[in-house]
């Protein structure tokens, strides 16, 4: 076997054997499990007030509908305000091993053309 050849296989080889490596890691923990992820504590409006409410009811239970929705907006946008750093780094990241692994594609890819 010609030493590019073997060279190609090496690089080959470790490629492989990264994405695997890559692929077997395991799993973070589910943040949606996780006790200390913060949740949401806004008092819901309860039921639709019915055909037989009074008006004060229903002015009562918008009220309420409205402050409920307007605290989950808040809520929501708190936190992707701190996912947000999070969120750039992971995207980074991964715009990172792509470049990467397209740079070692392209060598693997010319080590080939020049081994035939």
């Amino acid at each position: 076997m010609s030493h590019r050849r073997s060279l190609l296989m090496l690089i080959a080889a470790a490629a492989v054997a990264g994405g695997a490596a890559y692929a077997q890691s395991p799993a973070p923990a589910s943040a949606a499990g996780d006790a200390s992820v913060a949740k949401p504590n806004c008092t819901k409006p309860g039921d639709v007030p019915g055909s037989l409410a009074s008006e004060n009811q229903r002015r009562a239970w918008q009220r309420d509908y409205s402050a409920w929705g307007d605290c989950m907006k808040k809520f929501i946008s708190d936190q992707r305000a701190l996912a947000e750093p999070y969120n750039k780094a992971s995207n980074a990241a991964i715009d990172d091993y792509n470049s990467t692994v397209k740079v070692y594609n392209d060598q693997i890819e010319k080590l080939k053309e020049a081994a035939k």
